[in-house]
């Protein structure tokens, strides 16, 4: 008899993917760029927003500006001084804001009333020497120097711009006026030198000032003493020297250089 062995049953096979879910692979990837190109641009967007309006990028809090620090209030004495300092001619700017400054009966200020003196005789000085108006111009200075010495007698400034606007005005003035004149120049310059013993323009006045009246002869003395009833102040060939060369060592300048020389050549000759 032969023998039956059963046979096996076989689990039926599973049917592969059908062919189009590979074909659908490259559907997929088109769309992943065209999602990336519409972000490219969605940021391109923002940048070209920032660059063009300032505005904020989203997301990105706005640096804020540090505050600059406030600058104080330029005063007026400061202003004066930026104006005669500036390397522009603003002569016509500070005279007429100091000619305002002195006319305010309630703010007189020594300090204006010198700055007021410097500024005429700047003016003055930038004309033409045959002006007319460089004599009104000197002696409004020499108004000016007189107000804020009588303000302020022991301020050097004060001193020093009277003594240096009386001494300008002598060239507008007779020779009688010019000898009993020249008194006060060297009664101001001598007050404003022993309060400001390190100012060159001082020292230089003062040596400019004994080089003129040295120069006074002594037929000249008794001119002057026959017609007007005095004599000119005496000064030496010495003393200017000496103020001379203290202007150089605290300021160098090739004027004083040269009024050094002139006043050596003149003591070599015999001069006192």
């Amino acid at each position: 008899m032969k023998r039956v062995v059963p046979q096996k049953k076989h689990a039926p096979r599973t049917p592969p993917p059908p062919e189009t879910s590979v074909e659908a692979a490259p559907e997929i990837a088109e769309l992943i760029d065209a999602e990336a190109v519409k972000a490219e641009k969605v940021l391109e967007a923002v940048v070209q927003q920032v660059v063009e309006r300032g505005v904020a990028v989203p997301y990105e809090k706005p640096v804020e500006p540090e505050p600059k620090p406030e600058q104080p209030e330029e005063s007026q004495i400061e202003r004066f001084d930026r104006l005669h300092a500036s390397p522009l001619d603003r002569t016509d700017e500070l005279l007429k804001g100091l000619r305002d400054a002195s006319r305010d009966t309630n703010a007189v200020d020594v300090d204006v009333e010198w700055r007021y003196a410097r500024a005429c005789l700047d003016a003055s000085n930038a004309l033409p020497e045959k002006d007319a108006k460089r004599e009104g111009l000197t002696f409004e200075g020499l108004r000016a120097a007189e107000r804020a010495a009588a303000l302020a007698p022991e301020n050097g400034l004060a001193q020093k711009w009277l003594g240096v606007m009386l001494g300008s005005v002598g060239d507008f003035q007779t020779t009688k006026e010019k000898i009993q004149n020249s008194y006060k120049v060297r009664e101001a310059l001598d007050a404003a030198y022993a309060l400001r013993p390190d100012d060159a323009t001082v020292a230089l006045a003062l040596g400019q000032w004994c080089l003129k009246v040295a120069g006074v002869s002594f037929v000249e003395r008794g001119l002057a003493r026959a017609i007007f009833g005095g004599s000119p102040p005496e000064a030496t060939y010495a003393e200017a020297l000496k103020f001379f060369r203290q202007a150089q060592e605290l300021k160098p300048a090739s004027k004083t250089k040269a009024l050094i020389k002139l006043v050596e050549g003149k003591m070599r000759n015999g001069g006192k």
